[in-house]
Formats: structure tokens, sequence, C-alpha cells
């Protein structure tokens, strides 16, 4: 989701410690530079709080997308392999605090299943190294596709077999 980047000012007394939070929104054409005044005209450093982009570590300006509890560019909102775009609403998975796109994700840590060679989105069933989908192994008995609340038994090492046809 696009959203309008906010300049909070953080402002801190050094007499008392306390923190005041002003908002200033870009939009606006005035110059919102100042210098805060303590008492006896002491001047106090103003600290801005500024949005740093959780891909490229640059400062935002503008619009900017959250994700991953980081405000992102969304040119720089890619994936970490193939650096493809991942857009709004778009899938993707976490890989150490990094966006990985669904078909990267898949090809660097997926499973394919030994009968289609296809990647297994979803439950797999699981043999020695082995994992299928479940309806590409077929019960040798009855010649039925398996399902994931079947009771199964392996003969040979090899063949399903659903445990009503032993």
């Amino acid at each position: 989701q696009l959203v309008q980047l906010h300049h909070k000012a953080v402002v801190s007394t050094q007499s008392t410690g306390e923190l005041e939070v002003e908002e200033i929104d870009l939009e606006d054409e005035e110059d919102y530079s100042c210098e805060v005044l303590a008492s006896d005209d002491e001047v106090v450093p103003v600290e801005e709080e500024v949005d740093v982009c959780g891909m490229c570590s640059q400062v935002i300006e503008g619009q900017y997308l959250t994700a991953l509890d980081n405000k992102f560019h969304p040119d720089c909102f890619v994936c970490v392999n193939c650096r493809n775009k991942i857009a709004p609403g778009q899938d993707f998975y976490e890989r150490n605090d990094k966006p990985l796109c669904v078909d990267c994700h898949y090809l660097l840590y997926g499973y394919k299943c030994k009968v289609c060679d296809q990647f297994i989105k979803g439950q797999r069933l699981c043999w020695g190294d082995d994992a299928f989908h479940f309806q590409c192994v077929k019960c040798t008995s009855c010649a039925k596709a398996l399902c994931e609340t079947d009771d199964l038994k392996v003969i040979n090492k090899k063949d399903f077999i659903h445990v009503a046809c032993c």
C-alpha cells in the first residue's frame, strides 16, 4: 500500500528531557527549518527523525511501501535473488529480513515432485529424500490418487498403499 511520507521533527528539551513530536506535511510549501530556544535563549539541538529505505538505506522522500517491519522506496522493494520488482499486493517470502519472490523461493528452497518434476506448493508427501504431490502418487493396490487425510503404508520401500487396501 502506497502512502505519503510525513516528516516528524523530534525536539528535545535539555532541562526536562521531555520530547515533543511535531508532524510536518511535505505537501505544504513552507520552510519548516527551525531552532528551539530553551530558557535564557539557549539554543537546543534539533534532531530530525527521517524514514530510511530498508533496502538501499537512503532517506525516503515521497511514497513508500511498508513490509517486513521496514519502509522501502517502491522501486527498491525487489527480490534479493532475481532483483525483479515486487508490487504491492504481490505474494513474497521473507529470507533474512529481505523479500524473496515466490518463484525464487521455490527455486532455492522448494521441493520438486519425484513423479512430475514440478515444484510442490502446499502439502507434500515425503518418503526418504523424495517428495511428491499427493495427487501424483497412486495406491499400488486400488490405483486411486492419495490425499492428505489417507492412512498409508509403504511396501517394498517404494510402493504407497492405502491401509484399507491391505
